[in-house]
């Protein structure tokens, strides 16, 4: 079934991990590249809309350069290149525009066929821990309009030029035509080189093989209307929905619990999809709404619903990962992290629109967050237990050692008082004063000890890297 589209685009999401001690590097290289990228700064006059959406203490999590009063961004301006770097790296979300040369068209082609269409805008946002996502927004270019075979097959091929799946699996790929982007042979060679040396590679990558897939389909009237039912198109939804082929050929069963709550409506000719690999809007031209306003707001205010609970998810799943690869020193730092996570960043409440809470929950059960966050929590209690409870072991251990000197030591001095053992004694006296040097500074050197293995350890760390 090919249907008519009036409108669309398609965002395709990269997400990567910058190690801790490279995300100030990273940031300051994009900072300082002027040529190709932007600092995206903030501003009421522009987005008002879309800051005004979320509620105060998620909007300075998401927009923390919307606080900078106009005295600071003159500040900011004048500073150093390295003073630049320290204060952006501190924020909570960072956000670069590529700059990209409107005047070319961008050519991409396939084994089977050439697809033409433009990239519209390719953004990079970071979160402060080094959780990054690169966002590219493309739409489809067709003389003779485009359908909705067109937008499910270019989906389903774009998001395979993942590098790291290419770099294990020669794939048909899509490959760029001109120089588009600094005559890099290809777009997967272009997101590959653009964050060579640091992407955290070591660590499991959550998306391997695939692109994150967010995607808006507007149909013509005449495809879902009052006399042709959704119901009669409805597996064409549920293909765009989780990024299938055209050629898909099985039918997906509405009734199935599954699909019902990873779908949501509101409006009679909306309806909106969730999945861990995408989310779309798939909408009719019946309603001037959902040409006009709907795809702004899905490009805007809900993009950034699924963009904290996306960065939410990895961060859940990371510190999953790190609480079952750590040792008991880094208890400290997993606690705080954890701490500060569940103060700044987990919020149950974003927006005050109905409709926004709606989508943010369908987010959260996509992501399966709530699950997620209790696991978590329940992984971090046993391993603190586990680390406390080894903690006690080596106490009571010491405390063994001590006791056993202090008790060698009030025998010694009582067999002195009993003349068993003469003071003059000179074997007698050294014992004495060992026995009593050892008590003293047993735990002192225990800590100290400690202390020092820490930080031969950091030092060795540093070298490394």
């Amino acid at each position: 079934m090919n249907l008519k589209t009036t409108y669309h685009y398609s965002y395709f999401i990269y997400p990567f991990l910058v190690p801790h001690e490279r995300y100030k590097d990273f940031i300051g290289k994009f900072l300082v590249d002027e040529t190709n990228w932007k600092l995206k700064i903030s501003d009421d006059l522009v987005d008002l809309n879309t800051h005004a959406y979320f509620l105060p203490y998620v909007k300075k999590f998401l927009f923390p350069t919307l606080y900078w009063s106009e005295h600071f961004k003159n500040q900011f301006e004048g500073m150093s290149s390295r003073k630049k770097i320290d204060t952006i790296s501190k924020l909570t979300c960072v956000n670069f525009d590529y700059i990209l040369d409107k005047t070319k068209k961008v050519n991409y082609r396939s084994n089977e066929s050439a697809i033409n269409f433009e990239i519209l805008r390719i953004e990079l946002i970071c979160f402060e821990p080094g959780i990054c996502f690169l966002v590219l927004k493309t739409q489809l270019d067709k003389e003779d309009g485009v359908y909705s075979d067109d937008i499910l097959n270019f989906n389903y091929k774009f998001r395979t030029i993942n590098p790291r799946y290419q770099k294990k699996k020669k794939t048909e790929g899509i490959f760029v035509e001109n120089t588009q982007f600094n005559a890099v042979e290809d777009l997967s060679s272009f997101i590959g080189h653009l964050l060579y040396g640091y992407e955290d590679v070591e660590r499991e990558n959550i998306y391997f093989d695939r692109l994150f897939t967010y995607s808006y389909m507007c149909l013509d009237e005449n495809e879902w209307n009052e006399n042709r039912d959704l119901n009669e198109i409805i597996n064409e939804f549920y293909k765009f929905q989780y990024v299938l082929p055209s050629t898909y050929g099985s039918t997906f069963d509405p009734d199935f619990k599954g699909i019902k709550d990873n779908t949501y409506t509101r409006w009679k000719y909306s309806m909106y999809g969730f999945s861990r690999e995408s989310g779309v809007v798939f909408s009719s031209q019946r309603e001037t709404f959902n040409c006009t306003k709907l795809p702004y707001y899905f490009e805007n205010m809900y993009f950034y619903i699924f963009l904290l609970a996306f960065y939410q998810r990895i961060t859940l799943i990371l510190f999953s990962q790190e609480l079952m690869a750590s040792g008991t020193n880094k208890i400290d730092e997993l606690k705080n992290r954890l701490t500060k996570f569940t103060h700044f960043c987990w919020f149950s409440q974003i927006t005050n629109s109905e409709q926004g809470m709606d989508l943010w929950k369908k987010w959260q059960k996509a992501f399966d967050l709530p699950a997620l966050f209790d696991e978590v929590q329940k992984e971090y209690a046993e391993f603190y237990d586990f680390t406390v409870a080894k903690g006690q072991e080596k106490i009571n251990l010491l405390l063994i050692v001590i006791y056993t000197i202090s008790v060698l030591y009030a025998g010694m001095t009582l067999l002195v008082d009993l003349k068993v053992i003469l003071p003059e004694h000179e074997w007698a006296k050294i014992i004495l004063e060992v026995t009593l040097t050892l008590t003293i500074v047993t735990y002192p050197l225990y800590v100290g000890f400690k202390a020092l293995l820490k930080r031969m350890g950091k030092l060795s760390k540093n070298r490394m890297l």
